[in-house]
């Protein structure tokens, strides 16, 4: 499994343009056959500040999702709209055990 996540902060100017864009994001990711989850969030204790945690089922299911348009169509939105960003994080998952 491929693990990924980010963080980008988001002035309130920013926020209504913001969550329309990364909503039709999510809903059409959510859809690919190789996405096992995709969401975001804000954090409670850092108003503007969205947290990103997706999960596909390999790194070809990735690969597919970054060559969409609307994937390149929503990290120039997400530039343009950020203060500030710590990028995209992947990981890749051996092992998932629940407790």
């Amino acid at each position: 499994m491929i693990l990924i996540t980010g963080t980008v902060v988001i002035p309130e100017a920013n926020r209504a343009e913001f969550i329309a864009a990364v909503t039709h994001h999510v809903t059409l990711s959510r859809l690919e056959p190789g996405c096992i989850s995709h969401g975001f969030a804000e954090d409670v204790m850092a108003p503007g500040t969205f947290v990103f945690v997706e999960r596909w089922r390999d790194m070809a299911a990735v690969q597919e999702h970054f060559a969409k348009p609307y994937s390149r169509e929503v990290v120039v939105t997400m530039r343009r709209l950020a203060s500030e960003s710590t990028g995209v994080e992947i990981h890749e998952v051996a092992s998932t055990r629940i407790v």
